[in-house]
């Protein structure tokens, strides 16, 4: 529990400006200071620099589609990964139907046991497979050793068709995965792109109100600032050392909304 001096209840501390914490707050931040800008500027106030607003609407539109994109590549994703899952399925029933013909012929219709060899069996056992290009390469296996056994004699275990038709099947959904998984990966990059260019717009977007609201009251700059899409949260109550990625929202008392303070390092001292 933290105790706080009796004249600096939670109720009084000091408010900052916080940054957007997801995609849906950063569209609404770029929707609402586009539509406030627009007000403003038509009734001879604007608050925003000529850079913040040229990269205001095309933004926008960008980050917007930007989340559409991936939306779409989750969902194409997901619907190659359940057609894969299918697809394997039907694969898998194609391949134990064979391991039973096999192992039913060696038990109860005399053929020699050498004939598992060709279809990678061992009596009283059949293979355990992980992950879908294995069942893959294991129905290549099972198609040429079907094809091997009949040329030294043995009959066809196989329903060729079937199980040929079920490997293509697999072979092209797992292409579907991939593309799609390429594409969702790409959709991601480009949305941590924009995000930080958001981001990097709202740190401009607060400068650029702080400025020009510097001699209004401190509800005024509250009320205005929110109007934008700025979002306020109460700072801590534990002092803590000022960093130069801290000074871009620092702290400070009764709404008044200073100009940001300038992180600078010490010159060099010549020996």
């Amino acid at each position: 529990t933290v105790y706080l001096p009796c004249h600096l209840s939670e109720r009084n501390l000091p408010m900052t400006t916080a940054l957007p914490i997801n995609d849906s707050d950063r569209l609404s931040l770029l929707r609402s200071a586009a539509s406030s800008h627009n007000r403003d500027q038509a009734a001879g106030r604007p608050c925003l620099s000529p850079a913040t607003v040229e990269a205001l609407s095309p933004l926008t539109a960008e980050f917007e589609a930007a989340i559409a994109g991936i939306a779409q590549a989750q969902a194409n994703h997901q619907q190659a990964l359940a057609a894969g899952d299918s697809a394997l399925t039907a694969l898998q029933a194609q391949v134990r139907h064979t391991w039973n013909s096999v192992h039913w012929r060696v038990r109860w219709q005399g053929v020699a046991p050498a004939v598992l060899a060709y279809y990678h069996l061992r009596p009283r056992h059949t293979p355990t497979l992980q992950g879908r290009a294995a069942w893959l390469e294991m129905a290549d296996r099972l198609l040429a050793g079907d094809a091997g056994a009949v040329v030294d004699g043995y009959a066809s275990a196989v329903d060729a068709p079937a199980l040929q038709s079920a490997r293509t099947d697999l072979a092209s959904a797992l292409d579907a995965i991939n593309a799609a998984a390429h594409s969702l990966h790409s959709a991601r990059q480009n949305g941590r792109r924009l995000r930080s260019q958001v981001d990097r717009l709202a740190r401009h977007l607060s400068g650029d109100l702080r400025h020009a609201l510097r001699d209004a009251s401190p509800t005024d700059q509250q009320q205005i600032m929110r109007t934008y899409g700025v979002r306020f949260r109460r700072a801590s109550a534990e002092p803590a050392l000022a960093t130069p990625r801290a000074l871009a929202s620092a702290p400070v008392m009764g709404w008044q909304l200073q100009p940001e303070k300038i992180a600078t390092e010490p010159l060099p001292v010549k020996q």
